[in-house]
């Protein structure tokens, strides 16, 4: 009888011990976290690996129960796109100069080099504003024009969108025309030949937004400048002096 119990014993318990076994679930299947991988947690009968953005490191968020890059998440400048500052944690538009790092200045939000710092650093007749150098008087330039005016290209230095003063004195003779005429002007930034397409369509792109940003400082209408760029999509150029007249804005 001893043996005959002991027997029954032994089958009872793995009885129990095969129903508890095929009662576990099956993975990611879970009932708590102990059904889970390490470092991973039952939720709602899942094995995730975040039940929310705690679980997830600095710069992460728990999306579906998986850890993902929050968009456009900064810690620091140097970790945004140029141009742009790191604001809680957030790539943005700079709102000041103080917000730039690197002696540069905030310009229709986005952080430059400034050609200003004071009155000093501008030519005669002009001053100082917002980091770039203007006519002093703006009534000078913020007139009614010439709607049969010529508005001219200007040139810039290879690997370049710096305006020079040959080209600020072009703008503000364009300035008088744009005031004008009615509509808006589009301003096509252009390169040469050189370099990778990608890289001149960005150089194209800050040549016409950088002429536009000066001649608002002259007074025209952001509204009216459509700043578009061209990259080397029109260049002519086969040696330097070709090159010198593909590095241009122009104006249409």
């Amino acid at each position: 009888m001893g043996i005959k119990r002991i027997a029954i014993q032994i089958l009872t318990l793995c009885l129990a011990l095969a129903i508890a076994v095929a009662c576990e679930p099956e993975y990611p299947k879970c009932d708590s976290d102990k059904d889970c991988r390490e470092g991973e947690f039952c939720i709602n009968g899942q094995c995730q690996l975040c039940r929310d953005n705690g679980d997830c490191a600095e710069g992460e968020q728990c999306a579906e129960g998986v850890c993902e890059p929050i968009p456009g998440y900064c810690a620091n400048t140097d970790e945004c796109p140029p141009g742009q500052v790191c604001r809680q944690n957030a790539c943005v538009p700079c709102s000041s100069s103080a917000e730039c790092e690197g002696g540069l200045a905030c310009v229709d939000g986005r952080c430059m080099k400034a050609q200003c710092v004071t009155d000093e650093d501008c030519g005669p007749g002009e001053s100082c504003r917002g980091g770039m150098c203007g006519p002093e008087n703006l009534a000078l330039v913020s007139g009614a024009g010439d709607a049969d005016c010529t508005l001219d290209p200007v040139y810039f230095e290879f690997d370049s969108s710096e305006i020079d003063s040959d080209s600020r004195d072009t703008l503000q003779q364009n300035a008088k025309c744009i005031e004008g005429r009615e509509g808006s002007v589009v301003i096509e930034g252009h390169c040469d030949p050189r370099g990778t397409t990608e890289y001149n369509m960005a150089l194209g792109d800050r040549r016409a937004r950088g002429v536009k940003r000066y001649l608002k400082t002259l007074g025209v209408p952001s509204e009216k400048l459509r700043p578009v760029s061209k990259g080397e999509e029109e260049a002519t150029g086969t040696s330097e002096s070709g090159y010198s007249k593909d590095r241009r804005a122009e104006f249409h």
